[in-house]
Formats: structure tokens, sequence, C-alpha cells
């Protein structure tokens, strides 16, 4: 889920003979977030050309944020992280730069190295923010009493609706890709006056990696890639019963709790339940109404299966929210009104996510040469969104040398441990560590994965190995009395 003096490039282009381009300048100014004591930052902006066939036209400003501990801080390479989402910001803002500093306190790794942030092309602090709330209203519009649960042709036209405001300023919305910010990675590193850093992908920054060291290897000293999503992959698929790994996810969470008397105690048959939940839900779904985050009044919902199979999903993302599951599943199962709300909250929580900038992600995905199942998949805004190049480079696999570390959780929903492993095929220099009870990104959430990481950058020409590797780490359920 993260972010980068006048130096040209001599032999730096773009995939297809465009010409080089004099690297930009790096512009300081000041952070929104408080400093810690013992800690520095820099923050400021990088800009770039939206579309570099067009170097005159439309821009592209980076936030960039560049933490440090100067007591510490020794010659390794720095780190740049590379957010998730797409769509995600990097937390350079009050909220959320607290999660950076917590990680750096906690990892010596980290103490040593410059962490470099910065929030991608089309989101977060970067200019344009490409969001678009009219997408978000008809979502919740279409979960209410009046809609059908995904209107597509309502979703298209919002975002037809987004996609006209930003044109009208100017802007070229098929260069939001994947390879024009693999450009970014390249040419912020040479504004920073960075000779080499280690690039660290979390989710969607896997991708963003890959592809940064497809394209634009120089300078790359080593990789992260937590929750992998390799090229070649989409996140969507035209139906539920074609997507095994969140159901895969949901059952080993119902399988430990089965394992855990206390859990079973409390939530028998726990799969069981669920599956009648959801087919009840869907036949008779209750109205529920809960405040909207963001303070603009009540939002009424239709609390159908397909919602609760939202809300489950996304906590699988989270081994801790993962342990609420049982408890959760089984107050909707019992009718209680509080259990409905929280569900609700959680979801509308999501939807209105300020850190996501659902244009960018539409864009992101749209315009991917793997995206073949999302523009088929129902409710998908694909349709509304203009049409990119063709880039079949973007989506066959990405073979290198550079070491990396490639880190799975075996609940993890979304990105697979198979993907992980398919990665690690093509990285001959790869360590692949899979921690089987985590979620969807180890490093923030698992103090052993974050050890082997520091492993990893101390000597990355071998498998980092700790004995917190073979500590048991079960589930921790949260039971109801």
């Amino acid at each position: 889920m993260m972010t980068r003096r006048l130096i040209l490039i001599a032999a730096l282009t773009l995939a297809g003979g465009v010409p080089a381009l004099a690297a930009p300048e790096f512009h300081a100014g000041a952070c929104s977030f408080v400093v810690p004591d013992g800690r520095a930052a820099t923050c400021g902006t990088v800009t770039v050309p939206e579309n570099r066939d067009k170097p005159d036209g439309a821009t592209v400003t980076l936030a960039v944020a560049i933490l440090s501990t100067p007591d510490k801080l020794g010659d390794a390479p720095p780190v740049l992280y590379l957010e998730g989402g797409p769509g995600g910001a990097a937390g350079l803002d009050p909220d959320g730069i607290g999660r950076w500093w917590d990680l750096i306190a906690r990892n010596d790794w980290l103490q040593r190295r410059k962490l470099v942030l910065y929030d991608q092309r089309g989101m977060g602090k970067s200019e344009p923010n490409l969001t678009c709330p009219e997408m978000v209203d008809v979502q919740i519009r279409s979960n209410g009493p009046e809609g059908d649960g995904g209107n597509t042709s309502a979703a298209i036209d919002a975002a037809r609706i987004c996609r006209s405001r930003w044109e009208a300023e100017g802007h070229d919305l098929t260069r939001y890709t994947t390879p024009d910010s693999a450009r970014d990675v390249a040419d912020l590193r040479l504004a920073l006056g960075f000779d080499r850093w280690v690039l660290f992908g979390s989710s969607y920054g896997t991708r963003l990696a890959l592809e940064a060291v497809r394209r634009y290897p120089d300078g790359i000293a080593a990789l992260i890639l937590d929750g992998v999503y390799p090229p070649g992959h989409s996140l969507f698929t035209a139906s539920e019963e074609a997507d095994p790994d969140g159901d895969r996810s949901l059952q080993r969470v119902f399988a430990a709790c089965a394992a855990d008397s206390t859990c079973n105690a409390a939530y028998p048959d726990l799969a069981g339940r669920y599956r009648t939940l959801l087919e009840r839900l869907d036949d008779e779904p209750p109205t529920v109404t809960v405040a909207r985050p963001d303070g603009k009044g009540d939002a009424e919902l239709m609390f159908t299966g397909g919602l609760l199979a939202e809300v489950v999903f996304n906590d699988l993302y989270s081994r801790d929210d993962a342990a609420t599951l049982p408890a959760l599943i089984a107050g909707i199962d019992a009718d209680r009104d509080e259990a409905y709300e929280e569900a609700a909250e959680q979801w509308l929580t999501g939807l209105l996510d300020p850190t996501i900038a659902n244009g960018a992600y539409d864009l992101a995905e749209c315009l991917s040469p793997d995206a073949g199942d999302l523009r088929d998949a129902p409710g998908s805004t694909c349709p509304a969104w203009p049409a990119g190049a063709a880039d079949d480079l973007a989506s066959q696999p990405v073979d290198s040398d550079i070491p990396a570390l490639i880190l799975s959780g075996g609940l993890d929903p979304v990105t697979p441990a198979s993907w992980a492993r398919a990665t690690a095929a093509h990285l001959p220099n790869g360590f692949l560590v899979e921690r089987q009870d985590q979620g969807h990104g180890l490093i923030g959430s698992d103090p052993c994965a974050e050890t082997l990481t520091g492993k990893f950058l101390d000597a990355p020409d071998r498998q980092p190995v700790d004995a917190c590797q073979l500590a048991p780490d079960p589930m921790r359920f949260l039971v109801n009395g």
C-alpha cells in the first residue's frame, strides 16, 4: 500500500521507440503530517507528462514523501513502496502516515534505509485524483429498495459522466495504465537522485513493480512482492463459480473455526449455515438503514445474500477481520439488528473509502490486456472508458534475475499462493515465503514476514529463514457471549 534532480535520461525509452525525455525535477514542499521525534521526512512533488508521446500536453503531479531515521540511516538502497488497489493512496496524509511510522519503529531494516512513499498517477494526493463519486452513488442506489443489486446501464452512465468531466479538463484517460506508471517509477528514481533502490509492492503494487522490472530494470536492486498480482491474471472473473480462491479462503476459515473447540461450540456447522443464509437473504432481503460514513445522510440498503458475500469476501483480506466472521454470520443468521447494521456499515465504509480513487482503479483494470473477464462481468463499467493501445507485452510473465522476496498468505482470497508460485518460477533469484495462516499482504500484519524481509535485504542471495516460521500462529476467533 506507498512513494519520489535534474538528470538527463540518456538511454531510458518507452517500449516502441519513444524518444527519451529529460528526467523531471523533485520540488520540495511542506509535509501535511507530523514527524515523530527521532524521525525525518522530506515531502514534495515530481511532475511528469501524462502522455509521453505529447510532452507539451497535460501533466501528472506525483506526491512524494521520504521517511528516514537520521541516527541509524546507512548507505543501503532506499525502499520505494508501491501501493495496491489499483487506485489506493499510499498514506501521505495525517490519517494514513501513522502505519508507516509504526512499521519503521518495529523494523530495523527500515530504520537503516530511506522509505520512499508516493501516490501513483490518478490517485491519493497526486493530481489529478480520478475519483468518481457518481459511480459510488449509483452503487448505493442499486442496492436500495428501488435498485436491482447492480444496474449495469446506470453504472456505465455514471462512469461516462465521470469520464466526460476529466476529459473536459484535458486529460487523456488512456494513459492511466500500469506501463505508464512503470515509467513514472523509473523517472522518480532519477528525479530523486538515487542510483539504486528496492521496489516494495503490495497487491496491485506487485504488478507495477514487475512491469517496472520488465521495462526499466536499471537501478532496481531488489524486489519485495507482497500478495502477488502478476500479469496474465485478472482480479475478476465472469462468475463466482470460475473464481474459487475467495471460497477456498472462506472454507479455510470455516475449517479453522470447526477445529477450534470454543469457536465450534459457539458456531457449529458454520459453512452449512452460511450457504443457507445466503439463499434466505436473496429470497427475502431485509431493509437496513445506516448512516453514511461520509456524513451525507442515511443509506437504505436491501441486505441481500450478495451484499453479505461482499462483506465476507472483504473481511477475508485480513486474518484479524476474518476471525470476526463466525460471530458476524451467526448474528445475521439470528436476525440481530446490530449484526445487520455492522455488516451494512462495513460495506458502506469500503465503498466510500476516501483513499481509493475508483476512476483510477477502473482505468488500470479496464485498460489492462488481461481485462477480458472484467469487461464481461455483471455491473462492469469498462464499456464506459476509452480503449487503450494494445500492449500484449503487459500480459506476459516477467523474467528477471533481480533478487526478489515473494510473500504469500494462505488465507489470501484475492491473490492466491498459486500466483506467487507462478511468478517465482520466472525469477531465478527469487525466494518464496508462504505463511499459511495469514491473509492478503503480510508486511504490516505479520511480524514474522517483516523479520524475514529484513533478513532478505541483508542477504538477498539466499533464502531468508527464521525460527518464527516454525511457531504456531492459529487464528484467534471472536466469540460473542
